[in-house]
Parts: C-alpha cells; structure tokens; sequence
C-alpha cells in the first residue's frame, strides 16, 4: 500500500505543476504540435531523475520510472483540456444552412467582433464578412456598414430575402 501511496502522491504532484504550467502558458490550437515535443520531454525527464535516484536512493527511482508513463498522459490531457478552454474563452461559433449552403458566424469574444463565412468545400471556406458583435439582453447583434443581423434563441434574422429568422447550431469547441 506504500507503494501506491508514493505512486500516488508523485501523480498529484506532477498533475498540480504540469497543470500550473500549462495554465500559465495559455494554449492555442496553433501549438498544439508542441505536444509532440512535450511528451518525452516529460518523460525525459523522469528518466534522468529515475537514473540519478538509482546511484542514490534506489528505492525511488521505480517511483519515477512509472512516473515516466503517467506524466505523459497527465501532460498530454492537459495540454489538450488548455487548448479547448483557450478556445471557449476566445470565441463561440454557428452555423446555419441557407439556399443548400453552409454558412458559419465566428463571435471573436476579445475583440467583440465576428465574421461570416461560406463552405465551400469540405475543409474550405470563403469568409465574405466581418463587423462588429454587441450582446444586450440575451440578442446578440451583428452589424456592418450596410447590414444589420440579430441572434435571438439561437435563430438569426435579417439574412437572406425573407423577414423568417434561419435555425442556428451552435458549434461546441
């Protein structure tokens, strides 16, 4: 039971600091490829704490060994929970179908701004506009120069010929 308790308590340990560093660094997806350096950093490292607690504290070093293993998983969940959270913060996101077509509305949260888009093909897309996102009283108003929108329950309204407001899914992130 020992064993496990050690076993255990190092977890904690690396979740607590692997946790507090990733916190700090803020995420985006755009370093998401860093994880592909992170893992065996992290494992790198246990190892040489692992080989020098070998020549001093033997006992220890079997700690570390596994340790190398679960300090993989704990940084690799992290990293990606830091990244989604990166994202919900930074913006939210729809889409709607009109006229056999996809569109999405990106709400960019910092800047209170937002940006319209058409799919063009899978994985393609032309953005076609961008203004400014204001939220009064649960609406969420979109406008630019020359037009005006509004997401009311998730529908929006003012797209396209008719006065009827377009269903929109929310997208999670």
């Amino acid at each position: 039971m020992k064993f496990l308790a050690k076993i255990l308590l190092l977890v904690i340990i690396d979740f607590c600091i692997i946790w507090g560093w990733v916190r700090t660094m803020d995420p985006d997806p755009s370093v998401s490829i860093g994880i592909i350096l992170l893992i065996p950093f992290v494992i790198v490292i246990n190892l040489i704490i692992a080989g020098i607690l070998f020549f001093f504290k033997k006992q220890y070093s079997k700690f570390f060994l596994i340790n190398a293993v679960i300090s993989a998983f704990i940084i690799n969940f992290l990293f990606s929970a830091e990244i989604s959270r990166h994202q919900r913060n930074r913006l939210e996101s729809w889409e709607f179908k009109y006229n056999n077509r996809i569109y999405k509305i990106v709400h960019w949260k910092s800047e209170g701004t937002f940006s319209m888009s058409e799919q063009l093909d899978p994985g393609a897309s032309l953005q076609f506009l961008e203004g400014k996102f204001i939220e009064s009283n649960k609406e969420y108003y979109l406008t630019t120069d020359s037009t005006k929108y509004v997401i009311r329950k998730n529908i929006l309204y003012g797209f396209g010929n008719g006065s009827k407001g377009i269903a929109l899914k929310k997208n999670d992130l």
